[in-house]
């Protein structure tokens, strides 16, 4: 009988590696001014599973008056981590915008990969435009690595 008890609950863990899939971007404050620091976060609707190696990057290109030029200024931010060892938690980049970023409306562009420890399952995830949520992220999953991306527009005043 424990026999049967230990194959059944056997048969309900969850196998194969998949990545999170998320619900699309938060980001503090809400009103954004040359000058500011922003926290933007990429947030999860579900967390990953059987996931490695991992690797966060972000990038925004702002336009900034230098001395009365216009010139684009690419902002970047990457981070190395492993998400089923030291954490599965929301990505996120804080960031501070030049001084000088010339109003406007810009696009931030995230990208997440990971290398899976079980054979991926395959498949699309994306979890929609979840509440107080702006933008869109697609998550993939393959045989031995999965990744994402996604981006939304920032508005600076």
């Amino acid at each position: 009988m424990l026999l049967c008890v230990a194959l059944t609950a056997c048969d309900k863990e969850e196998k194969g590696s998949y990545p999170p899939t998320y619900q699309g971007f938060r980001y503090v404050p809400s009103t954004v001014y040359a000058g500011d620091s922003v926290t933007i976060t990429a947030v999860q609707l579900k967390k990953g599973h059987y996931l490695n190696t991992t690797k966060y990057s972000w990038s925004m290109t702002v336009q900034v008056d230098n001395n009365g030029v216009t010139e684009s200024k690419t902002l970047t931010h990457a981070v190395q981590t492993n998400y089923g060892g030291i954490s599965d938690a929301d990505p996120v980049w804080g960031v501070r915008l030049p001084a000088n970023t010339q109003p406007g409306t810009y696009a931030c562009s995230f990208k997440a990969e990971w290398s899976n420890s079980a054979d991926g399952i395959g498949g699309t995830f994306n979890g929609g435009t979840g509440e107080s949520c702006t933008g869109n992220i697609n998550s993939y999953s393959y045989t031995l690595y999965s990744q994402a991306n996604g981006s939304f527009r920032l508005t600076v005043r």
